[in-house]
């Protein structure tokens, strides 16, 4: 659907590990962020951020009994991005300025 921009996982009493993505489609303007569960075809549509969060939690606990230590993290390659680019930008801004200061 998208390129995943976060992980939620959780584990069952058995350690067996289920992950749901945010996935975020960027041909939108503005962009569309989807919830795709890995193990299953479940992917509701979405309100809210907030409402992620608590629909990734409720969904990996009925649907897989994974109720035991939901975390999040972002994904590797969007992590990597937004630290490449945060610099790139600021380098652009900072001489965006100076060329217009001169």
């Amino acid at each position: 659907m998208g390129t995943p921009v976060r992980h939620f996982t959780a584990t069952t009493e058995e350690g067996q590990v289920f992950t749901v993505n945010i996935e975020r489609d960027f041909r939108y303007d503005p962009y569309r962020d989807f919830l795709v569960c890995t193990h299953c075809d479940w992917s509701p549509s979405l309100l809210t951020t907030r409402r992620i969060i608590d629909m990734a939690g409720e969904h990996l606990a009925s649907v897989h009994g994974a109720g035991r230590g939901l975390a999040q993290q972002d994904d590797e390659s969007f992590r990597k991005a937004r630290l490449i680019m945060l610099p790139v930008l600021a380098v652009l801004v900072i001489g965006l300025l100076v060329y217009l200061n001169s």
